[in-house]
Order: C-alpha cells, then sequence, then structure tokens
C-alpha cells in the first residue's frame, strides 16, 4: 500500500515537472535593433599582465560597454522579469587570473551571477527594452607567467540576457549573450611599473576663485604630472591611462562642479581627456625607465556660478599592453 502510494505520487511529480519545465524559460531576449541573438564577440584588443602584479590587483579594465536589449514573448500567462547572468558556461581565464564585470558598482565574479536590470515585469505580448552599460576588468588572483602569451579559450561568453527562471540551455534559444575575444593576444611581463602624481599630496588646490572673473570667461588652471617609473626588468611596453571618476559629468570630457563650473583635463599635446575612457599614455622600451606626462586641470564657467567650496576626485587607472 505505502509502495503503491509512492509510486503514483512519484508520476505525478514527474510529470508536472515536465510539463512546467518548458515555461521555465519563458523569455526571448536580442539586440535590440538587430534582432541578433548571438552577437558578435568584441574583441580586447593590446593587453599586457605583469608577473609581479600582487593578488588581488585588478590589471585591466575596459572602458565602459554598451548593449541595448530587446525582450518579449512571455509564454502562456506567466510573467516574467528580465534578468542578466554573469559568466553563463562557467568559463576560467586560466592560473591566477579571474575575468569579472562592474555594473552599476557591483563587482560580478561568481559563476552564473544572476543580476536584475530593474525593468518592469512583462507578460503575454508585452515588451521590454533596457540599456546596460558596464566595464569589464581582469583581477589577478595568483601566480601568474613571467613571459610567454595566455593559452586558454580565446572567446569568453559574459552575459546572457534572460528570464527569472535560469538560463535557458535550450538549442536555439532566443537569449543575447555578450562575449569577448582575443584574449590569446595576452602577452605577461617580467615587470610593470609603479605610477607616481605630483604634486604627492596627489591634490591640486585651487584656491580662492573669484566669481567676478569667471563670469568674466577667466578659466583658471593648475599643472601636475603623472609617472611611470619600470620595476626593474628589460621588458618592452607600453600603457594606456584612464582618469576615472564618479562624479557628475557634464558630458564626457567635464566633471560638472555643481557650482555652475566644469573641471576638465588637457594632455601635453593639446588632446582634452574623456573621463573613464583609457586614452594613450606612454612606452617603456628596452633601456627606458621612467616616461611622464604632463597634464593641466582648468575650471571654468558652465552656468550660473554659485558660491561655496567644492571638490572632485578621479582614479588614475593603467592599462599595460
Amino acid at each position: 500500500m505505502i509502495h503503491t502510494f509512492i509510486q503514483k505520487y512519484g508520476f505525478y511529480i514527474l510529470f508536472l515537472f515536465v510539463f512546467i519545465s518548458p515555461k521555465t524559460f519563458a523569455l526571448d531576449c536580442v539586440e535590440a535593433g538587430t534582432g541578433v541573438v548571438i552577437k558578435p564577440a568584441v574583441p580586447v584588443g593590446q593587453l599586457a599582465i605583469p608577473s609581479d602584479t600582487p593578488a588581488g590587483t585588478v590589471i585591466w579594465q575596459s572602458d565602459p560597454l554598451t548593449v541595448t536589449v530587446y525582450c518579449d514573448n512571455v509564454l502562456g500567462n506567466m510573467v516574467d522579469v528580465v534578468h542578466m547572468y554573469f559568466n553563463p558556461t562557467s568559463q576560467k581565464l586560466g592560473t591566477g587570473l579571474l575575468l569579472g564585470a562592474n555594473y552599476q558598482g557591483e563587482q560580478l565574479e561568481r559563476d552564473k551571477q544572476k543580476v536584475s536590470l530593474g525593468t518592469p515585469p512583462i507578460s503575454g505580448k508585452q515588451s521590454v527594452t533596457v540599456t546596460v552599460t558596464f566595464n569589464l576588468y581582469i583581477k589577478v588572483t595568483g601566480t601568474v607567467p613571467p613571459s610567454g602569451n595566455y593559452e586558454g579559450d580565446n572567446q569568453f561568453t559574459v552575459f546572457q540576457f534572460d528570464g527569472s527562471g535560469g538560463i535557458n540551455t535550450t538549442p536555439g534559444a532566443k537569449n543575447l549573450r555578450y562575449s569577448i575575444s582575443g584574449l590569446r593576444g595576452i602577452r605577461f611581463l617580467k615587470c610593470g611599473a609603479d605610477i607616481k602624481v605630483f604634486p604627492e599630496s596627489q591634490q591640486i588646490d585651487f584656491g580662492q576663485l573669484m566669481i567676478t572673473e569667471l563670469n568674466q570667461g577667466k578659466e583658471f588652471k593648475k599643472d601636475f604630472q603623472v609617472q611611470a617609473v619600470k620595476r626593474g626588468c628589460l621588458d618592452n611596453f607600453s600603457m594606456n591611462i584612464n582618469f576615472e571618476t564618479t562624479d557628475p559629468l557634464n558630458g564626457e570630457y567635464a566633471i560638472d562642479l555643481k557650482n555652475g563650473t566644469n573641471l576638465t583635463i588637457m594632455d601635453d599635446k593639446s588632446n582634452q581627456i574623456k573621463f573613464n575612457y583609457f586614452q594613450f599614455f606612454g612606452s617603456l622600451p628596452q633601456g627606458s625607465t621612467s616616461v611622464t606626462r604632463d597634464y593641466s586641470a582648468t575650471i571654468k564657467k558652465a552656468g550660473t556660478v554659485k558660491t561655496g567650496g567644492f571638490n572632485a576626485s578621479t582614479i588614475v587607472r593603467i592599462n599595460y599592453y
């Protein structure tokens, strides 16, 4: 009697599972405007990793990457919400390295990590479009080779856009995937460089600015330097620099100081710095031990100037190649 009871309920449980399972993955997501499901992999570009980098250090970071996703086709009477899943195929970079993503200040590093995109729930014939901007990064987690090239997978699936029920692995499923490629172009260096900012206080004090002068169009300028000093090896490499900020921007080239003025940075070749993006810094070939670049920070009027203090900050990041 007990045996028969278990068999019957076992049959019903199995039946319900088979019936429900296909509807767990009830959402289609494609790239908005193109309808692409498997988006062409984005090349990482030239990239080098110094072997003397301490564990826990982010050694490479991408420029901001953006993808716009269109989702619809919720099956039956279900209601679903769009999510993205980091590293949906559980790939690994290799010994001593980890690929992560920074999305809205959250660091994503776990396999199949589920992330809410804050979109409203949809059902039936409803649809939703969401634009996602993120940075990728490579973190050193242990010992990496002192020379040679990376020999792991050349391509890495970073995200899959899917419903709340999990990652749809059904062949032919319409769930947008975002990937990067060119990883086998990564080379390893015996050493990197120490980065120094002058003035050594790493603070640029503009002192007291007069509203009358700002209103007359006067610009207030302060100079500073960034220096890279090779850490005692013969390897040759080049570097890109990023002035990263979380302060509000006016466009991409000016920090909004929230008092009617903007702060901009110019390099020694009169190129305006684009905040949060990498640009060329310098090269350290064999026989060269350091490279120094001059920069200037400028404050000028951008609106109705208000009295009071102000501050802004940037983090100087370096990518090697």
